[in-house]
């Protein structure tokens, strides 16, 4: 069979099991062509002849794709959404401050960490902004990679204020842990905001992950025990490795909960 030949039949095939599942769009052209060990233009075509056929409908734009026409209709149920987080995931509780080794421990997976970079560097604004530093400022910079049981999980880029540089002089791999026992400070509040993103080439390299993969990006200021931010923080975590977990409590209904009951 040619091999053109052999990508439309592929992609036929393709079609047809995602049809089945309810799924309603086809990969992206770049990762059915890694897919199938074949161009983009080769991908296209036979895209094209699916599309002739009416099996697909193209979209172009932002949020274009090839979608599927023969999907089966039912009603919308929210639970029928298929978790991008696959297997066993890392749970990232958002009601606790924990580094990420005491987190893969609690959780019962082997923690590693690759130190990438590391030094004293100028800081930013945005991170002059959060640490409070002066503009002629320098700044400890560690960019980490995280492992769970081997596999790779977050790239993180963290930040702490000059006079914890001694952290530098250490293995890096839990600093949270090295500031509380060699520093005595406590990393006690964090502001954290969680956003989707989609990963850049050089940092989709360093997570395993094609460019464009959707992550999930974190930006963390760090407080210690007297309300003084230490730490700014920028991670990006693998959105298929990752769940986030958060317990949210109503004031009022807190206070009804524990109010007396009344003598009768």
């Amino acid at each position: 069979m040619l091999r053109h030949e052999h990508v439309n039949e592929a992609l036929r095939r393709l079609a047809a099991e995602l049809t089945e599942l309810g799924a309603s769009r086809m990969p992206t052209e770049r990762a059915l062509a890694e897919r199938l060990e074949t161009s983009r233009t080769t991908v296209r075509k036979a895209l094209a002849l699916l599309e002739s056929a009416g099996t697909i409908r193209r979209v172009r734009g932002r949020s274009g794709g090839a979608y599927l026409t023969e999907v089966p209709a039912r009603d919308a149920a929210p639970q029928a959404a298929r978790p991008f987080c696959s297997g066993r995931g890392v749970l990232r509780s958002l009601n606790t401050v924990k580094g990420i080794p005491e987190i893969l421990h609690e959780q019962g997976f082997r923690d590693g960490t690759t130190v990438l970079r590391s030094g004293l560097v100028h800081a930013q604004p945005r991170v002059r902004e959060a640490l409070g530093l002066l503009d002629d400022e320098l700044v400890v910079s560690l960019l980490r990679l995280r492992h769970a049981d081997g596999e790779t999980l977050s790239l993180e880029q963290m930040y702490l204020r000059p006079e914890l540089a001694g952290v530098l002089d250490t293995e890096m791999k839990s600093i949270y842990r090295t500031l509380r026992s060699r520093f005595g400070v406590q990393i006690c509040v964090a502001d954290e905001s969680i956003e989707m993103a989609t990963v850049p080439q050089a940092e989709g390299s360093m997570l395993g992950l094609l460019a464009d993969t959707p992550v999930l990006k974190l930006e963390r200021i760090g407080y210690d025990q007297f309300g003084r931010a230490r730490e700014y923080s920028v991670d990006l975590f693998r959105a298929d490795r990752t769940r986030l977990h958060v317990r949210s409590q109503s004031t009022v209904s807190a206070q009804r909960m524990c109010a007396p009951t009344p003598a009768g």
